[in-house]
Formats: structure tokens, C-alpha cells, sequence
């Protein structure tokens, strides 16, 4: 009986919010010596509090970086900080799915992330 509970608990869904597929472009900021490298990436799913990317080399895992996020109907890019939390090959293409947890979207940028996140939601039948 402990080894079924035991499962039960390591396969239970750890995230705290809705993750959905969606594939919008973004542009990674990352702080070399005294410049920042623009790496373009396109997320595979996002939530409130991150999201899966593909991009087309390997990103430094537990780096800050910048970025902005090209909300479809929105104006401007959001811009905020996140955290490269881990980076895998995508097998036969030389390309990279990275996870990236959001460590503060810039205040004035709050309401069109939120927006943007709601309608993604809300197109792919979440809610």
C-alpha cells in the first residue's frame, strides 16, 4: 500500500497555475560582460508564472535574464525578468526546449501580460 501512495504523491502535478500551449515569439536578453545577447525563442506553453521555450541553442541554466514577450493585440512587448530553470536538446534538430520561471514583470507591463494570458486561456477552451 505505501509504495501506491508513494507514486500517488511523486505523480501529482506540482505547478500552482493553468500552463497552455501557445507559440508566441519572444526575445531573451542575456547580460554577457558588459552587453546583453538577444536570443529569439517562441514559447511552447506559459502560465502565470512561466513557460516552456524553444530556442536554437543552449541556454545557461539558473541565469537572470530579460525579456520581452510580443503579446499578439498588444501595443508594446511585456517586459520582465525571469529565470532560466532548465534547458534540454529537442533529439535530430540542434535545437533547445528551456523552462523559465518569471521573477518580476515590470509594473506598467502587469495588465497586458495578464490580458494576453487570459485570452490564450481562454482560445485554447482552459476556461
Amino acid at each position: 500500500m505505501a509504495a501506491k501512495e508513494d507514486y500517488a504523491a511523486r505523480s501529482k502535478e506540482r505547478r500552482r497555475y493553468i500552463r497552455t500551449e501557445t507559440s508566441v515569439p519572444m526575445t531573451i536578453y542575456i547580460k554577457q560582460d558588459d552587453a546583453a545577447k538577444a536570443v529569439n525563442a517562441n514559447t511552447r506553453n506559459i502560465s502565470a508564472s512561466g513557460s516552456m521555450l524553444e530556442v536554437g541553442s543552449k541556454l545557461p541554466v539558473g541565469k537572470e535574464v530579460r525579456i520581452e514577450i510580443d503579446a499578439p493585440g498588444s501595443a508594446n512587448p511585456v517586459h520582465c525578468r525571469a529565470k532560466i530553470v532548465w534547458a534540454a536538446p529537442i533529439p535530430n534538430t540542434g535545437r533547445y526546449h528551456c523552462g523559465i520561471e518569471f521573477t518580476n514583470i515590470e509594473e506598467d507591463n502587469k495588465n497586458t501580460f495578464l490580458k494576453f494570458l487570459c485570452d490564450v486561456i481562454y482560445k485554447s477552451g482552459g476556461i
